[in-house]
């Protein structure tokens, strides 16, 4: 007994040794025959945007870390991927050899990737947007989204583009002119906006013909000091033609509070036809005014880089906007090369 057990033990020894042997074989293998992922991903974002800067915002990573993966990269290889004279950097011939390459490969990677948590029954579908656009517009396409996919949908709402970026999801709703870097973008609708209320605050500017933006009725405006959107004053000077003269203004910083105090009777807002056309033909909201303000901005979904080329990306599309991809070539901005 004492023998075999002794025998046991040695062959066991023996296997963990055998197998501590092949990991580090492989592992000096990989090592010595493959460039790091993190210099390969950087090489890629600077290659495909010409700029060290632009793919460190697209990595979300500082520029020097993308210099420094290049630098080592080019190391690695022994070849010189970037021609860094005249500021911009220019790729040289051996990084058209090997962004041909790698771009195919990472390609499959994506593709690979999205059919993997495609086929998994227990992973969700996440979408991060803003409150807003979330509550009054995309709440009630997430059944039908759910369905269309054949898997349970998150929905993360957050206020800031800068948060909106940072969470990690499988496509995102942003408000923008279509040009993100490493992603592409489908427009769901333009930016249009109108002045709406509640049905019986609505029924006495009628009835008393009152003015929009007199000391009579109150104004729900957005924070917006940076003037990304259209907002009152916008509608005042492009479509009344005068200045708004009451102080009578509730200012909130974010849309979905701005819509909910709207439907409670609070006051006037600017309202965007996209997101609010359910509330309005619902008879929640109504229309003050037959005139519209426009601008060459919208709301986009975004996907990363290839979403649109998989099924799910053009599924997530369809359920959302039916009929959408019939119209690809209209909506379709992509990454500029």
């Amino acid at each position: 007994m004492k023998l075999h057990l002794i025998q046991t033990f040695k062959s066991k020894s023996k296997a963990i040794i055998c197998r501590k042997k092949l990991c580090t074989g492989l592992k000096n293998s990989m090592g010595s025959d493959l460039p790091t992922l993190k210099g390969l991903r950087a090489f890629e974002e600077a290659y495909r945007l010409r700029s060290f800067t632009a793919a460190a915002a697209s990595l979300n990573v500082q520029q020097p870390a993308i210099s420094y993966q290049i630098k080592c990269l080019e190391e690695d290889l022994g070849v010189i991927l970037f021609d860094r004279k005249n500021g911009r950097p220019k790729p040289t011939p051996k990084a058209h050899e090997l962004f041909e390459t790698l771009s195919q490969a990472f390609d499959a990677i994506r593709e690979t990737s999205n059919q993997l948590r495609s086929s998994s029954p227990s992973s969700s579908f996440t979408i991060v947007t803003y409150p807003g656009i979330g509550t009054y517009w995309l709440s009630n396409r997430l059944p039908f989204l759910s369905e269309d996919l054949n898997r349970s949908v998150k929905l993360v709402t957050l206020k800031r583009d800068e948060d909106l970026w940072q969470e990690s999801a499988d496509c995102w709703i942003a408000f923008g002119h279509g040009h993100w870097p490493g992603k592409d973008a489908r427009l769901l609708f333009k930016e249009e906006v109108c002045p709406v209320a509640a049905p019986e605050l609505a029924a006495q500017i009628f009835d008393s013909h009152l003015s929009i933006g007199t000391e009579t009725t109150k104004i729900i405006e957005l924070d917006d000091p940076e003037k990304r959107w259209l907002g009152w004053d916008a509608w005042f000077q492009k479509r009344v033609k005068v200045a708004q003269t009451s102080n009578k203004r509730i200012v909130v910083n974010d849309h979905g509070l701005a819509m909910h105090m709207t439907l409670a009777g609070s006051g006037v807002a600017l309202a965007w036809l996209g997101v609010v056309d359910d509330l309005l033909s619902g008879g929640s909201l109504v229309r003050l005014s037959t005139q519209t303000l426009t601008s060459d901005a919208g709301y986009w979904l975004v996907g990363e880089r290839g979403f649109f080329d998989t099924t799910r990306g053009n599924t997530v599309l369809e359920s959302l906007v039916p009929g959408a991809h019939l119209d690809v070539a209209a909506i379709d901005v992509c990454d500029p090369e």
